[in-house]
């Protein structure tokens, strides 16, 4: 009997229970149909929804006749909306869906309603896993709908069509029919009419079966989702707004299925990942957000960020007080030598003010670079030592210099030159200390 397989699919669920007040989306189909009567049979609490897109003309109106008279044939609130779709914006079932959802999480939080149902069941659910087959999918897709996620129920996903239609008949409940849904026009009528009738022709039941298959989905997708979290939890180190990958994620079986999921945050997609060299150090993959770099030790992954042409090079006046860039802000003092205290630290540096000659320019380190570091008497180049300091390969190409008149005068938060050290003739020194952005 569907009414008791109904009752303890929702107990077996756990999708809702006596005491919660419920909110059916209904077109007027059999399936949302028969819903409401099963709820009702049942003693739940509910209201019925009912969205009128007035695509089909006098027959939407008929729809919504219908809905409201059966709201007062089993005594419930209805809710009843019309809209018009705009055919020029795209997708009609896309705008159609989009506008549905948007006002039944209006009604639910106004009408502190605790769960919506929808009346999708076993042959729809077949349906969605053909379909996400077809666009390629992993296994979230091929599991399908769950029965309760985000406060959206669906109790019938337990009854295939034919058990529905048994059932509205064997009551003599009446429903209408949505012509739309015979036509080919949209690519689930197809799977619908031409797909599905060529497997029930290999196994009457294959839909009962799919059932099965689906269950075992959700516990694969459970197991693989643990796995997941594992994998973040040994692999992945965040850090100053990086993800750091350890390289020994490739050593495991699947580690690049893995990657696409644990990335895909990141817009990597399967595809990109497979076709990628992650045995070459310095190989890089770009997303539409995001950059992939390999190092000797680590994945990076960061967002992407574009060199502005139009902030640097930056001119640092002298007389400024602050200065701020995209990577952060520059304090400027000048100070007697008195005044000073000597503090060792990368992201700070004294400068004699008089070995400045002009201007100071805060650029991006380019090739040939070259910095004399104090305590030095020879020069070195600036890629050599971001190399020494281990410095990342997706962190070199942001590294700043600090420049007078062409020379070297501070790789920003690593080295100083010895040529503008503050001696013991030094009478006012200028100091600079960089904040990165937080």
């Amino acid at each position: 009997m569907l009414s008791e397989s109904f009752l303890d699919y929702i107990k077996k669920e756990s999708l809702f229970e006596r005491n919660e007040h419920l909110l059916l989306a209904i077109s007027g189909g059999v399936d949302s149909v028969v819903l409401a009567h099963l709820l009702r049979h049942i003693g739940f609490h509910f209201s019925l929804a009912h969205m009128n897109f007035q695509l089909r003309g006098e027959e939407s109106d008929k729809d919504q006749e219908y809905v409201e008279s059966l709201a007062s044939e089993l005594g419930v609130p209805i809710h009843v909306k019309k809209v018009e779709i705009q055919k020029e914006k795209g997708s009609t079932q896309l705008q159609a869906r989009n506008l549905r959802y948007k006002w039944f999480e209006e009604l639910m939080l106004c009408h502190s309603y605790d769960k919506l149902l929808t009346a999708h069941h076993a042959n729809d659910q077949f349906e969605t896993v053909l379909f996400n087959l077809s666009r390629g999918s992993g296994i979230k897709g091929f599991r399908g709908m769950l029965p309760l996620q985000n406060k959206i129920a669906r109790p019938l996903l337990f009854a295939s069509k034919k058990e529905i239609i048994e059932y509205a008949e064997n009551e003599e409940i009446d429903w209408r029919e949505d012509a739309s849904n015979e036509t080919d026009h949209y690519n689930r009528n197809k799977i619908r009419h031409h797909i599905i009738p060529q497997f029930e022709n290999l196994n009457p039941n294959v839909i009962k079966g799919f059932q099965q298959t689906s269950l075992k989905m959700r516990a694969a997708e459970q197991a693989y989702n643990n796995k997941l979290d594992q994998l973040k939890t040994k692999f992945f180190i965040l850090t100053d707004g990086e993800v750091k990958i350890k390289r020994s994620i490739l050593d495991i079986d699947f580690p690049i299925v893995y990657l696409s999921d644990l990335l895909s945050d990141f817009d990597f997609s399967l595809n990109q990942l497979q076709s990628f060299d992650f045995d070459r150090v310095g190989a890089q993959l770009y997303s539409n957000s995001h950059m992939l770099i390999v190092d000797r030790k680590f994945i990076f992954v960061n967002i992407r960020g574009e060199k502005t042409k139009q902030e640097f090079p930056q001119e640092l006046k002298i007389e400024s007080k602050l200065i701020h860039t995209s990577i952060g802000k520059f304090k400027i003092n000048i100070l007697d030598k008195e005044e000073v205290d000597f503090a060792k630290n990368q992201k700070l540096v004294f400068i004699d003010l008089e070995s400045i000659n002009g201007t100071l320019e805060l650029d991006y380190w380019q090739e040939g670079d070259k910095i004399q570091p104090l305590g030095m008497k020879g020069k070195k180049k600036i890629s050599d030592i971001l190399i020494d300091q281990k410095v990342p390969l997706h962190q070199k190409e942001n590294k700043l210099v600090l420049k007078s008149e062409g020379e070297v005068v501070w790789l920003v938060g690593h080295k100083f030159s010895d040529l503008f050290k503050v001696k013991d003739s030094t009478k006012k020194v200028l100091r600079i200390e960089h904040y990165e952005n937080s």
